[in-house]
């Protein structure tokens, strides 16, 4: 299968026909990083950069759009891996493709592409040559890394190891694309951006390996060799709409069960409000009726009491009212949770 796609050489870092104007260091942003701030791998793809799309090179906008995939794929592989360890059936040629993918796309078209963009951040500033070195030396090992999971999968598949040594690959290459794209879009990207020119980039439009290559999943057509994985992640997007749409609905749902639960409240404690009155009313006239003169003292202590006896009463409609709404929130969790299992 692979012998039938053409791999695209990287150039040296250095391979270019005409030297770089002389740039000053005052205009220029910090040196290349690359390594992101510690953190965890996050739940769902790498976040977007903060920079406004429309004001992005397009090249840049390019990279940014096939982290997305590379996240989507990832995203797809760390399910398979999760169904392979808690041995449900799995569809193997899903699990096939993901790397067959990885190995046929990224490491060919995407990681050679990034190599060239950041060899001329290297040639426009010297300090950023160890930590562009750094990042190219990680794109090969994810490449090597990356055969190996594929070669784990084939081995898995025929039987030949344990499927707990395919997770712990497996869930490994994960982890280190999800860091290694964090770290490209959170530091590298946004200096890059701000370090190459219009020129710079232009320039680096008219290289054939920059050139738009068709990607056999998320371009115009699927190729039949990625046809299992392209269905299984057209299946997970509309799964994920169709619960978003629910989780909104049982989200309306329960604020609307909540909204009628204050109501009630309000019209329970309004009534009991005006029960009170027209008790304290008539316990008014009746102790006035039988002495004007102590009536005073009478009236205030028994007013007294019925508003401590209305305060409690309105008291218990409100914890009430509160153990129905935190019942309703229960009620919504598990039923997202319920949906989610």
């Amino acid at each position: 299968m692979a012998a039938r796609k053409q791999k695209v050489a990287k150039k040296p870092v250095r391979a270019r026909k005409k030297a770089a104007p002389a740039r000053t260091t005052a205009t220029r942003r910090k040196p290349v990083s690359a390594s992101a701030a510690p953190g965890s791998r996050p739940a769902t793809p790498p976040p977007a950069s903060e920079t406004s799309a429309g004001m992005q090179p397009p090249l840049l906008k390019t990279l940014y759009a096939e982290h997305r995939h590379i996240a989507s794929v990832m995203q797809l592989f760390s399910e398979q891996l999760k169904a392979i360890e808690s041995g449900e059936w799995i569809d193997t040629h899903v699990v096939y493709e993901i790397m067959d993918y990885m190995v046929t796309w990224p490491d060919r078209f995407h990681h050679p592409r990034e190599d060239l963009i950041y060899g001329r951040v290297a040639e426009l500033d010297q300090g950023a040559a160890d930590n562009v070195d750094s990042l190219q030396r990680d794109h090969d090992f994810m490449a090597k890394s990356g055969r190996q999971v594929l070669r784990n999968i084939q081995l898995w598949r025929d039987g030949e190891i344990d499927p707990s040594v395919l997770v712990k690959s497996g869930r490994g290459y994960v982890d280190h694309m999800y860091e290694h794209m964090n770290s490209e879009e959170k530091l590298v990207f946004p200096q890059i951006e701000g370090m190459l020119s219009a020129e710079d980039w232009l320039e680096l439009a008219q290289d054939d390996q920059l050139r738009p290559v068709a990607d056999p999943v998320f371009g115009q057509r699927v190729q039949r060799e990625f046809r299992n994985m392209a269905r299984k992640l057209r299946s997970n997007v509309r799964r994920g709409v169709e619960r978003g749409t629910l989780v909104e609905w049982l989200s309306v749902e329960a604020f609307m069960e909540s909204l009628d639960v204050v109501s009630q409240a309000y019209e329970s404690a309004r009534n009991t409000a005006g029960e009170h009155a027209r008790l304290a009313w008539d316990e008014g006239v009746e102790l006035v009726r039988e002495s004007a003169v102590t009536a005073p003292w009478h009236l205030a202590a028994n007013n007294a009491r019925l508003g401590l006896r209305l305060i409690q009463e309105v008291a218990e409609i409100s914890r009430d009212a509160l153990g129905d709404i935190s019942r309703v929130n229960r009620e919504r969790k598990a039923r997202i949770r319920l949906m989610d299992s």
